[in-house]
């Protein structure tokens, strides 16, 4: 637990050229003065410097417009805070601006880093925020007007809903910073569930658009399987028409090979005829001696002459045979070749449709688009998968939270504060004179403490104080400045008065800060570091205004700068 301590105040105002410059001992102060000396106003601007408004301010000293600076302490650790209208401003221990702002809500998220007071409640609209400052202070501050009728009331503005147990149970350690680290976080893990789950439900409702149009798609092929099938059949084609060339080339020698044994079986047909014509003229119309018309000379038309045009008739025959088969065997191998070329047409034919046909079902866009959704596929797949795995890890890890939530809200430790609380709240009583109140109606540690006359400042006080006993034990923000205004209320009397105020000074909780305002001090605290406060209704003082303005210059022109 942090120590929170209050070093100095320094207020100015500038419309009055009025000023004042309070030291505060780090153990016990006693702001000492008679009534409208401004005690109240002093200590309610230390909490008002803080973004804490607290009941009932004094109109003149709205009026006054005082601009504030305190300078304090976290665990050693100096900072200070100005005040000037609705502007905070706050510095380092060299005086340097850490922060400025012009919202209490803004102050309240920095005070409240500052001090480990990470309690979460809900605002009027719903949303989960911090506590503003008041709700920081309200245990440590008894404010000489509300305080010593009803507890838990000494700031205006306290505007949470139903905070009250909240915040008792929150300072008292029934539920500490760790209970609302837990639930913070589970809360932050259970808004990533809820988003892990939508998108999930998101990518799922994706997929199954995208297998319902996967479906309809009649091919299933990648880029690289039609590439390569199309490679394939180009290849076959491109062997089929390397044959086809051949086989022209072999027809083409045939066709000219037979056109010229047709040619030469023309010729030798021909020439047999002529034979035949000759050896019928030989025989049956020449004589047996034969008179050249040319040359006169006289030719013999013998046997030997007829026997040789009829062997030229035998060979003639013999290659019109020769001729005729050389023909058919040529016919032959040209029919052979014929069906081989009209075979591979086919095949090319078959190719060049399948060719076609892909081209026609297969274009390049619907391969595109078919790699593209299985792309997208493996994509959401890989989504899901990633997102089931997300969602595993956060139900881990809400299940160990709600374990550690449920471990800090353990009933026989909240019952042991409780039952602790009792226990004190039933000796301060004691101690403070007050026998009339029941345990019944302070049993709960949130209760609305109900006494009669001068009992029930008295009573109150012995609340205030067992409840800051059970938060310097069980607490975990920065134990705060306990700072208690007037305390004679509702006429206490000459044993009771005394009585109520060594209380106050002597059960002060160890190593605690107390500021005390009195009206005068008890016998036996004359030793009390003490701010007596003289001139009626001025707190602040002309002869304090230059020496004060001095000191909060710098820190003014930080704000205006």
């Amino acid at each position: 637990m942090k120590e929170f301590k209050l070093n100095k105040i320094l207020l100015l105002s500038l419309k009055e050229q009025k000023a004042k410059k309070v030291i505060f001992d780090l153990k016990r102060t006693i702001i000492l003065g008679r009534n409208s000396t401004g005690k109240s106003c002093l200590i309610k601007s230390l909490y008002q410097t803080f973004g804490a408004e607290p009941q009932n301010i004094h109109p003149n000293w709205k009026e006054a417009n005082a601009i504030s600076l305190v300078h304090f302490t976290i665990d050693g650790e100096k900072y200070s805070i100005i005040k000037s209208n609705k502007i905070y401003c706050l510095f380092d221990s060299a005086s340097v601006k850490l922060e400025q702002f012009n919202r209490v809500s803004e102050l309240g998220n920095y005070i409240a880093k500052l001090l480990d007071f990470k309690i979460l409640l809900p605002n009027r609209d719903g949303e989960i925020v911090t506590p503003p400052p008041a709700y920081l202070f309200l245990p440590y501050y008894a404010d000489q007007d509300k305080s010593w009728t009803s507890n838990w009331s000494s700031f205006s503005k306290l505007y949470l809903p139903n905070a009250k147990l909240d915040i008792i149970n929150y300072h008292t350690g029934i539920r500490p910073n760790q209970y609302y680290e837990a639930k913070n976080e589970l809360g932050i893990v259970n808004d990533g569930i809820q988003v892990v789950e939508k998108d999930i439900t998101i990518v799922r409702s994706l997929l199954k658009n995208l297998k319902e149009k996967l479906s309809q798609i009649d091919f299933s092929i990648s880029i690289d399987d039609f590439q390569e099938e199309i490679k394939e059949l180009l290849i076959a084609c491109e062997e089929l028409n390397k044959t086809q060339n051949k086989h022209k080339q072999a027809l083409t020698l045939l066709y000219n090979q037979k056109i010229n044994l047709e040619a030469q079986l023309e010729i030798t047909q021909r020439a047999l005829i002529e034979t035949n014509k000759d050896y019928a003229f030989a025989i049956n119309e020449i004589d047996d001696n034969v008179l050249c018309p040319s040359c006169g000379a006289d030719y013999e038309n013998n046997f030997a002459e007829r026997f040789g045009i009829a062997q030229d008739e035998q060979r003639c025959l013999d290659l019109i045979i020769e001729f005729k088969d050389d023909i058919s065997v040529v016919e032959a191998r040209i029919g052979s070749i014929n069906f081989e070329f009209n075979q591979n047409n086919q095949e090319i034919a078959k190719i060049e449709k399948l060719l076609e046909s892909k081209k026609e079902t297969i274009k390049l866009k619907d391969v595109i688009e078919s790699e593209g959704r299985k792309e997208m596929k493996l994509l959401f797949e890989s989504e899901i998968l990633a997102f089931e795995t997300e969602l595993k890890e956060k139900l881990l890890l809400k299940n160990e939270l709600e374990k550690e939530v449920k471990k800090i809200e353990d009933k026989k430790r909240a019952s042991d504060i409780r039952a602790e609380y009792r226990d004190v709240m039933g000796i301060n009583l004691r101690q403070l004179n007050v026998h009339s109140l029941d345990e019944k109606y302070y049993k709960r540690i949130d209760s609305s403490i109900q006494e009669s006359g001068s009992a029930m400042p008295r009573a109150l006080m012995a609340y205030y104080y067992s409840i800051l006993n059970i938060i310097k034990k069980y607490g975990s923000s920065a134990f705060c400045p306990i700072i208690i205004d007037s305390p004679n209320q509702q006429g206490q009397d000459k044993e009771n008065l005394p009585r109520l105020i060594n209380f106050i000074i002597d059960k002060q909780p160890k190593d605690s800060q107390l500021i005390l305002g009195l009206e005068e001090i008890p016998e036996g605290h004359t030793n009390e570091y003490i701010i007596e406060l003289m001139e009626e209704r001025s707190l602040l003082q002309a002869d304090e205004y230059e020496e004060v303005l001095d000191e909060i210059k710098p820190y003014l022109k930080e704000i205006i700068e």
